[in-house]
């Protein structure tokens, strides 16, 4: 099973180390063995996940695929424990006897870390300000010691800029010492060279002991030094090969590969593909916040941490917690925070020089990092500005253990979240403590500046209560909701009584939601805006392929040719349209899977995305001569036009021309109406305009009805 790194690896505890105490040493190494334990215990209690398919949807268990999972479409959260059990019989199974089996080498393996970072030319614009030096100093900051890490740049060629070794001090100050390095800019962009040498190393071998993880940082897209008559073969050679032969060989060998587009002109679907088929996480990164959230959410994969909720700068500390360490961001021109105890002691990096023993401070532009042993139980506060993504890790025996939460969700299918709480090696028994706990599972889509209002929406209609048996609890999500696809925050929470105090822990990780299917051109030029001949759609979702899932695509309500292109390939052939005409094709698909069938619209793909006018007319078929975009006799008509409405104007329009000149004007406003009906704004507007039209008419019938008659007085002489 080529993807037992979501087995192995990911069955540390969840608490981060480096988080928490920043060594191997301290209350951390004395509860690692039993948090191990632990963690193997409850394999089988895991997570039915979008990785999990991708371990089924490996040839030697494609026999199966559709008969051991059936993946939840809008299942209600309280079903039943046998049916919870019929949906997920290999997240009971196959990965429990698959993580007994590896349990001894298991527990001796520790992270180990590669960072691909473009050093292209175009990072001056990207990055002028070196960011990733923020980035990666918040990534050093958080490693715990006991990992390996390394780095590496890639522009034209790859530069080994810090060896493979164990994380501790020193390698610590040599990776904060890189900042200077990470701008010596290159003209070009091997992507494929440097994801292989991060994910070789030192070997010059992808096959190595042990799972690995990379991040792969770049601006751009595959941009190789070749001849220009060579040049756009080569570029789409290296590109296919980064698809089709890097990424599988990557998985196989227990590579996790965690993408980070520093631009909107990045390669987002190659990313996205290479996240995808290694089980990482995809990101894409355009200000400085959303990068040390990319940094931190595949740290979060790397190094989970073990969580309590932090709500309206406020956050409950337990009696059992050894250790917490608050993460908080703010921007690079607020103080840094205080930090209130329940007791009202006031922590300040003002007064650092008289912090207690047990405080640990350091303090950057964007974060403050804030480590306190041995804490006062009860309610702590924040004072000051607390950003998106801050956190509080805690060091704890009482834990909520969990494989990683899935790291893709696929729009129109829904998936299967389960925990446990232990004490230790063992679940917690307490029965009076249980009784008292409530959770719930959340799934809250991310913008630039946290949430919006769409967000809160969507927050609400992606929540739900976690079913508890004894010290598991269990949910089954419905599917990602409709709205534009991007990054995601998934958390389980669970808050209750224990001893009379409050008792709460968190588990959060980032997200990708993501369409089940990918849409690429084929042919064609966006520099010089020449439309491509046909798309290629390819299943991102590991269970899909022609067999079970079947297209349908139109343009402008026109249907398309839709052909089989591979086993999990499609090609929808598209008519010729110019170039300063943009359209929309549709894309739907029908897929029977697990004995339920399901359609899921695709995001419109717009051809000609900037061209300078929208197809109109394009919902019939064009009469022989005519293409999009040009029709016989269109010049001759316009020239008509112009000379009615000139005669008009010059008072010389004969009478008998009148009714052809209304009709002319008629179908001008027709087509202007149709063309502006095609945007949302407009859409907007009209329904506006008919809301205040339909308000004024029902006024004018309230007056006319409440009206006094006035008496008629007839005239007399």
């Amino acid at each position: 099973m080529p993807r037992d790194v979501a087995v192995t690896s990911s069955l540390e505890p969840v608490r981060s180390p480096g988080l928490a105490s920043g060594s191997s040493s301290g209350p951390l190494a004395k509860v690692a063995g039993a948090r191990w334990l632990a963690a193997l215990m409850l394999a089988g209690i895991s997570l039915a996940s979008p990785s999990v398919f991708a371990e089924q949807a490996s040839p030697a268990a494609n026999a199966s695929t559709s008969e051991s999972v059936s993946e939840s479409v809008s299942e209600p959260a309280n079903e039943s424990a046998s049916e919870q059990a019929e949906q997920m019989p290999f997240v009971a199974r196959d990965v429990a006897s698959d993580v007994n089996a590896r349990s001894g080498s298991a527990r001796d393996i520790a992270p180990d870390l590669r960072m691909a970072i473009d050093v292209s030319g175009s990072m001056k614009h990207n990055d002028p300000t070196n960011l990733r030096a923020s980035a990666l100093d918040l990534l050093v900051t958080l490693l715990p010691e006991r990992s390996r890490a390394g780095l590496w740049g890639f522009g034209e060629q790859v530069q080994p800029l810090l060896a493979l070794g164990a994380v501790d001090a020193g390698w610590k100050q040599a990776a904060r010492g890189l900042e200077g390095r990470l701008d010596d800019y290159e003209q070009y962009t091997d992507l494929e060279a440097g994801l292989r040498a991060a994910a070789e190393g030192a070997d010059a071998s992808i096959d190595g002991q042990g799972p690995r993880q990379v991040i792969l940082l770049s601006d751009g897209m595959v941009d190789l030094r070749e001849p220009s008559s060579e040049k756009a073969a080569s570029d789409s050679a290296s590109r296919q090969r980064i698809t089709d032969e890097l990424t599988p060989q990557l998985a196989a060998h227990n590579i996790t590969v965690h993408t980070v587009a520093l631009s909107r002109n990045a390669d987002i679907d190659l990313l996205q593909q290479v996240a995808d088929g290694t089980g990482g996480l995809a990101t894409v990164a355009e200000t400085p916040e959303d990068l040390l959230r990319a940094f931190l959410g595949a740290l979060d994969r790397i190094v989970p941490g073990e969580l309590v909720p932090l709500e309206d700068k406020r956050f409950t500390i337990d009696g059992s917690v050894e250790e917490f360490t608050a993460l908080v961001f703010h921007g690079p021109d607020d103080s840094a925070p205080v930090l209130i105890a329940p007791d009202g002691q006031r922590y300040s990096l003002a007064d650092k020089a008289s912090l207690p023993e047990g405080v640990r401070w350091e303090h950057q532009p964007r974060y403050d990092l804030i480590t306190v042993t041995d804490p006062e139980a009860g309610q702590w506060r924040i004072e000051g500005r607390v950003g998106v993504d801050s956190r509080i890790t805690v060091v704890s025996d009482l834990a909520l253990v969990s494989r990683p939460l899935p790291a893709t969700l696929y729009r129109g299918f829904g998936y299967s979240l389960s925990a446990s709480l232990v004490d230790g090696a063992r679940d917690v028994d307490e029965q009076d403590f249980l009784a008292t706990l409530d959770g719930n599972a959340r799934l809250v889509p991310e913008d630039e500046g946290g949430m919006s209002a769409e967000m809160a929406a969507v927050t609400s209609a992606q929540q739900r209560g976690l079913e508890r048996d004894g010290a598991q609890f269990s949910v089954n999500m419905p599917p990602p909701p409709p709205p534009q696809p991007g990054g995601a925050r998934l958390t389980l929470t669970i808050e209750g009584q224990r001893d009379g105090a409050p008792f709460a822990r968190q588990l959060s990780q980032r997200t990708s939601v993501v369409d089940p299917l990918l849409v690429e051109p084929i042919g064609g030029n966006a520099q010089n805006a020449t439309p491509p001949s046909a798309l290629e759609v390819s299943a991102r979702h590991p269970l899909l392929n022609t067999a079970n899932t079947q297209l349908d695509a139109t343009l402008q309500g026109e249907p398309l040719s839709v052909a089989e292109a591979g086993e999990s390939r499609w090609r929808i052939e598209l008519p010729p349209l110019e170039r300063d005409v943009s359209a929309d094709v549709q894309i739907s698909a029908r897929i029977a899977l697990g004995g339920s069938s399901r359609v899921i619209d695709l995001a419109p793909y717009t051809l000609n995305e900037n061209a300078a006018r929208r197809a109109a007319n394009l919902d019939r078929s064009p009469i022989e001569g005519e293409s999009f975009g040009e029709i016989q006799g269109l010049d001759q008509a316009v020239e008509e036009k112009e000379d009615l409405n000139d005669l008009l104007m010059k008072g010389r329009l004969p009478i008998d021309k009148v009714p052809a000149l209304i009709s002319q004007w008629f179908e001008g406003a027709s087509d202007f109406a149709q063309r502006e009906a095609e945007s949302p704004q407009s859409r907007m507007i009209a329904y506006a305009v008919a809301g205040v039209i339909g308000l004024l008419v029902v006024i004018m019938l309230v007056r006319r009805m409440t009206r006094k008659p006035t008496q008629r007085e007839e005239p007399h002489v």
